[in-house]
């Protein structure tokens, strides 16, 4: 099984939180919510700075980064910038995202499997569509899969739940199956599958993860870990 495709070809990346304007209510989520975006004069002097830091990718997240309210002009100057921009959406608006990227604005996308549409966006050649892993949600992960291969899917990325409540943590056992039968499956079907690095580190594969990644908030803060409850936190090398 094959790790993030993007570090697979050893891009810098930095997430960017953009708007935390969603219209999703995820039992899970713990991403505050509010009509608050990141004015564009910020984004793109944000970008100046990461792209003359030698950042390649730009993932633009939330909230739902389909509803920032600029979002074309944004992505019109990462384009400019020659960085890569990629989104993972609700599926809420399936069309958007698709001319997004059909308009080459858009380097990949994620798809959250369960949310809006996300069966329309599933089989797009640039989507990889997510498959976000809550303790005893196994079954409900493996029937994602077979929806997504039903709908020609050509890749999948297994994800463990990042966040501070010990009821949605996966155990490892769980993260193992899941990795096991989606790699069988992965094989069977002829098409990628990937793990984030999370998992591979819980699962003792990897001894680092998020190598050139950064997260920006909001507000600008900076941090080097995909979540702020990480328990590898003080563990990079």
């Amino acid at each position: 099984m094959k790790a993030n495709p993007w570090l697979d070809e050893r891009l810098r990346l930095a997430s960017i939180e953009i708007t935390r304007r969603c219209d999703n209510h995820c039992a899970y989520c713990e991403q505050p919510k509010e009509a608050r975006d990141l004015p564009l004069t910020q984004c793109t002097e944000l970008l100046d700075e990461l792209a003359a830091e030698g950042f390649e990718a730009v993932a633009l997240g939330g909230g739902e980064p389909t509803l920032y309210p600029n979002l074309i002009s944004l992505l019109e100057e990462v384009q400019r910038r020659g960085l890569r921009a990629g989104l993972t959406t609700n599926a809420r608006d399936p069309n958007q995202v698709a001319a997004l990227a059909d308009a080459d604005l858009l380097h990949r996308f994620g798809v959250s499997a369960g949310k809006g549409s996300w069966q329309i966006l599933a089989a797009h050649s640039r989507a990889t569509v997510n498959l976000l892993l809550l303790r005893g949600g196994l079954p409900q992960v493996m029937a994602w899969t077979v929806e997504a291969l039903r709908h020609h899917a050509n890749c999948l990325l297994l994800l463990g739940y990042k966040g501070s409540s010990p009821a949605f943590v996966p155990t490892a056992d769980e993260l193992s199956s899941a990795f096991g039968l989606l790699a069988g499956l992965g094989r069977s079907a002829g098409i990628t599958v990937a793990a984030d690095d999370y998992i591979r580190r819980r699962l003792g594969l990897s001894t680092t993860c998020g190598q050139g990644f950064v997260r920006v908030n909001l507000d600008g803060a900076r941090d080097d870990c995909c979540f702020p409850a990480c328990e590898y936190r003080d563990k990079k090398p």
